[in-house]
């Protein structure tokens, strides 16, 4: 097994196939197996580039600290470091949820390491009142209270119960999970741009951008939003298929082979 180390904590990372590198980044409570190579990810884009898979922190074979300290923004930068440990300069990074989140985050900070950019499963919502933003915190905390119980029966907000259901199934450490969302809150808390602020920085943007969702995607805001912003980016829905069922489907195969193609 191949790890890198940043800021002590172990990642876990996977190398495959030459060519343009290709950065994959998994969905929450997921991991590179779960996400990319059980739906065939890798045997799709490996005879064409360089499949880099990771586990970001708290998942799959990667370290899982317990103290929220250890995530937020240094989930992102294991990203930028794993890049410098491979001694590569520019990558298309591809994210699925969480990870298109990262990737998205990325974008806006770090867009000199892009190629372009996959943002699957992905839909921006810029929560402009405090009424939303308050609602979106108060929803990670039930998420961090759930993955400490001792017993589902005690989790009674049905969306925090789907969390919980999905990531023991998937038998993720639940104290590590609950670790990353108190990470991600803190840094949700501390974000100061303004969403006025996030699309002018968008309308200049210079990288190519695809955005995929399933039709049926539940996850609230306007599914095209970032290509409606993003100069000349490109959006596709894949017909009758939600967050989970999208993501092995052959059309989403499809499309991000053939845009992958035209951008390098």
């Amino acid at each position: 097994m191949v790890f890198f180390t940043n800021d002590g904590v172990k990642i876990y990372y996977e190398v495959e196939g030459e060519g343009a590198p290709v950065l994959l980044i998994h969905g929450f409570a997921s991991s590179m197996d779960l996400n990319w190579k059980r739906n065939g990810w890798v045997k799709v884009l490996k005879d064409n580039y360089k499949v880099i898979l990771i586990d970001c922190r708290g998942h799959g074979k990667s370290d899982k600290p317990y103290d929220e300290t250890s995530y937020g923004q240094k989930v992102d930068n294991d990203i930028v470091k794993l890049l410098e440990h491979l001694s590569i300069k520019k990558a298309n990074l591809f994210g699925y949820s969480m990870g298109a989140l990262i990737t998205y985050r990325l974008l806006l900070s770090k867009p000199e390491i892009f190629i372009s950019a996959i943002l699957g499963g992905f839909v921006l919502n810029f929560r402009e009142n405090e009424k939303e933003r308050s609602a979106f915190r108060e929803g990670i905390k039930r998420r961090i209270q759930a993955f400490k119980e001792e017993n589902i029966d005690q989790v009674k907000d049905p969306i925090a119960r789907r969390f919980l259901e999905y990531a023991e199934i998937r038998g993720n450490d639940l104290i590590a999970l609950a670790a990353h969302e108190g990470g991600f809150l803190k840094q949700q808390t501390e974000t100061t741009t303004s969403p006025d602020q996030i699309k002018d920085y968008l309308k200049k943007l210079d990288v190519p951008v695809l955005t995929v969702v399933g039709s049926n995607e539940t996850i609230p805001g306007d599914k095209s939003l970032v290509a409606q912003i993003v100069p000349d980016a490109c959006h596709f829905q894949i017909e009758g298929k939600d967050h989970l069922t999208v993501v092995s489907d052959p059309k989403f195969h499809m499309v991000v082979k053939a845009f992958l193609n035209y951008v390098n």
